[in-house]
């Protein structure tokens, strides 16, 4: 089945899209921004665990200063995508142009952030959700499709997205859910899919396409892309 025909039908294609070295370089901006958030605190920068790996460092920092493994957190998601690696990407024309092959319609806004999935902090994973759950016509209701480009390899053992497969008309939430999360009962008969995302491959995600993030063992930042009508 072909990327168009799947999110046509289904309401999600993964696609290759970018060099995997590109993607997993593009991390870098990641490591960055821990980095310059870490030497503006109080608390040694060596005691910030600068040389572990990217996907364990937050979950090494956590195990002793809880507050600051969560001030970390927060920081890549509130800023680390404003990195001049990240930004190449969410701005590039292959990007732009699979979505509007994808949706079908001319593409103008975008909002980009940096999203992760850290074992330490399994509260903050998403539960089942829609991008768009007000389909209302301002703000979030703009959006027509996302991208979401993890930057390492992602999947059902390392922090991918499980989808409830099928394009949907409207959204699933209604006004009485709170915090716009999909009941678990409004889901019932839908297929339920946990794509492979290796580093390159862009999971492409139409607006209304229930889907939440899968556990980690230990961190995955993805960079996403919420794409609006022109």
């Amino acid at each position: 089945m072909s990327a168009g025909t799947l999110f046509a039908e289904q309401g999600y294609a993964a696609v290759p899209l970018f060099d995997p070295g590109l993607v997993r370089a593009a991390a870098d901006d990641v490591a960055e921004h821990i980095n310059r958030v870490s030497r503006a605190l109080y608390l040694p920068f060596d005691q910030s665990c600068p040389d572990a790996p990217l996907n364990e460092r937050i979950g090494q920092v956590y195990a002793h200063e809880r507050s600051v493994a969560n001030l970390l957190r927060v920081a890549v998601c509130t800023d680390a995508h404003r990195g001049a690696r990240l930004q190449a990407l969410a701005n590039d024309p292959r990007l732009i142009a699979a979505a509007e092959e994808l949706s079908e319609r001319p593409l103008a806004g975008r909002i980009a952030r940096v999203r992760a999935s850290i074992a330490c902090f399994p509260e903050h994973r998403h539960a089942w959700h829609s991008d768009v759950a007000r389909d209302d016509g301002t703000g979030c209701g703009k959006v027509v499709v996302t991208a979401w480009i993890p930057l390492s390899d992602a999947g059902p053992e390392s922090g991918g997205l499980e989808i409830a497969a099928e394009r949907q008309p409207a959204p699933l939430a209604s006004e009485g859910d709170e915090g716009f999360e999909i009941p678990e009962w409004r889901l019932a008969g839908l297929p339920r899919v946990q794509p492979a995302c290796p580093a390159g491959t862009v999971l492409f995600l139409d607006r209304f396409t229930p889907h939440r993030t899968l556990p980690a063992r230990a961190t995955r930042f993805a960079l996403v892309v919420w794409m609006k009508a022109a």
